[in-house]
């Protein structure tokens, strides 16, 4: 089941709805205890307004934080909550009236029915209170996602009361993403409110229950804090805690499939390319393997130490390297109010880079690999081996912004000292304006450079972008989904919401 943040309905706390009743009936019924008090009744007036209207604001702090964004720490004041459903809320004005009713009919029969209904909502209050007790929460989430990938997050609770179950209990997360170090809310993003349902959790027992989450944007996201609420029995009030459980994920970059053109040019470069440097091997090119001496093999390929372990001749057998080295200049241009095409080529450029930079790593070795990326902030990296490349290169992909991209030149500098006939250099680009892109690169140029725009008409040719959600795009609303999934068959107990 979808959970959007703009549309999820949230119980009002049943403080801050007492609190507001409070306040307005004290501070309009000031000016009549006034006129009760005698020489006194200035002082009353506006201490009773005063209180009043200390009462309102107090409730409507308790309503909106109620609806604050997700991300932030609780506070200690804030970590247990009263609530009440809509359910509740009704419930409560109908005992209002008939209370009220009552008093001013002095009806006895009308009291009596009001008396009848405040035991229900006493005891379900006294209930929720007594189940939450001595329950704890936890979450475990994989630290890294692929964007559009489906992953599943795990909630556990247990209850660590020693007679009496936790029936009903509901669990309810938070999710957001983050820039630069801060929360980016509801307002600029879709925040999500993902939720389990634990229907029974015996005393001393845990159980686990799972959520999937789709995320659709690249980016870091932060997890928490969990609230643990029910309203079991009758579902009149809703009690819950707040726990500060932080987590974050990392999300990738789309990895797309590179088309057979691009595989094609790349070794027909690496064909026509004259190699003039030193190579290692006898020959000046690759290892490939050992095998026995044949007639017309030069004594010079013997391998003597292996011919003299294995007591006849073994000849070393190379192989030629076409292996080409990659520099890759990512230029995340984008105005300071960028509209949805200027952020939907950023995300293009992003992820075709990442994909020609994973399939190097992965085709190659022993060749070095060079990403210059230039936006908001200039970041260079190398890579030789695929090792750890991978995953370095994926999260620096996964955080970066566009902008004035002002370090677009020193990059291309940088490139043509790097620059040589094994290297090829790949301009991936943001830029609709040729001018401005000319203006960016040196007067001679950079030769064998090869220039890619981020547009869909252009990548088409080399690049098919793959984990795309059918009928999403990469800025469609909503930005992710979540729902909530029992873990296993052996938690039968564990309800999807």
């Amino acid at each position: 089941m979808s959970k959007k943040q703009a549309s999820h309905s949230r119980p009002v706390p049943l403080l801050g709805i007492l609190s507001l009743f409070a306040g307005v009936g004290l501070f309009y019924s000031a000016a009549q205890l006034s006129i009760r008090a005698g020489e006194w009744g200035v002082h009353v007036k506006v201490l009773g307004r005063v209180i009043g209207t200390i009462l309102i604001l107090w409730s409507i702090r308790l309503i909106a934080a109620r609806f604050a964004r997700a991300g932030a720490k609780v506070g200690r004041l804030n970590r247990d909550r009263v609530m009440l459903p809509r359910e509740g809320m009704m419930y409560l004005l109908i005992m209002i009236v008939a209370f009220v009713a009552s008093l001013i009919g002095r009806s006895n029969m009308l009291m009596l029915v009001f008396s009848i209904m405040a035991g229900p909502f006493i005891v379900n209050g006294w209930v929720t209170f007594s189940l939450l007790r001595r329950n704890r929460v936890r979450r475990t989430l994989p630290p890294r996602a692929m964007c559009g990938e489906t992953v599943s997050v795990e909630v556990a609770l247990q209850n660590r009361k020693l007679w009496f179950s936790s029936w009903l209990m509901m669990v309810r997360d938070r999710v957001g993403r983050t820039s630069d170090g801060g929360f980016l809310g509801p307002s600029t993003e879709a925040g999500l409110e993902p939720t389990v349902l634990f229907a029974s959790v015996k005393p001393g027992a845990e159980r686990t229950a799972c959520y999937q989450l789709r995320l659709n944007r690249r980016g870091r996201y932060r997890f928490g804090p969990l609230e643990v609420s029910t309203r079991f029995p009758l579902g009149l009030v809703e009690r819950g805690f707040v726990v500060d459980e932080p987590g974050e994920m990392l999300v990738y970059p789309q990895i797309g499939i590179l088309s057979s053109r691009w595989h094609r040019d790349s070794q027909l470069a690496a064909e026509m390319v004259e190699r003039q440097q030193t190579r290692k091997g006898m020959f000046e090119d690759d290892f490939h393997h050992l095998r026995s001496f044949r007639s017309g093999d030069s004594p010079r390929e013997v391998h003597w130490r292996t011919s003299a372990r294995m007591n006849e001749l073994m000849v070393q057998e190379f192989h030629q390297s076409r292996d080409q080295g990659l520099i890759v200049l990512l230029d995340l241009w984008q105005p300071a109010r960028p509209s949805a095409s200027d952020l939907e080529r950023v995300e293009l450029a992003v992820s075709f880079t990442a994909t020609i930079c994973v399939e190097h790593l992965r085709q190659t070795r022993g060749v070095e690999q060079v990403l210059s990326i230039c936006g908001r902030d200039s970041t260079s990296l190398r890579y030789t081996t695929i090792g750890q490349a991978v995953e370095s290169l994926l999260d620096t992909l996964s955080l970066v912004e566009g902008g004035p991209a002002d370090g677009l030149p020193t990059a291309i500098t940088d490139a043509s000292l790097s620059m040589n006939s094994l290297m090829r250099c790949v301009l991936v680009t943001t830029r609709q304006d040729q001018m401005d892109l000319a203006r960016q690169l040196p007067e001679d140029g950079l030769p064998n450079l090869e220039i890619i725009h981020a547009n869909h008409d252009e990548l088409a040719q080399w690049f098919t972008p793959g984990g795309t959600v059918p009928g999403v795009s990469p800025h469609a609303t909503p930005e992710a989904t979540a729902e909530g999934t029992p873990e296993s068959a052996a938690n039968e107990e564990v309800m999807p919401v």
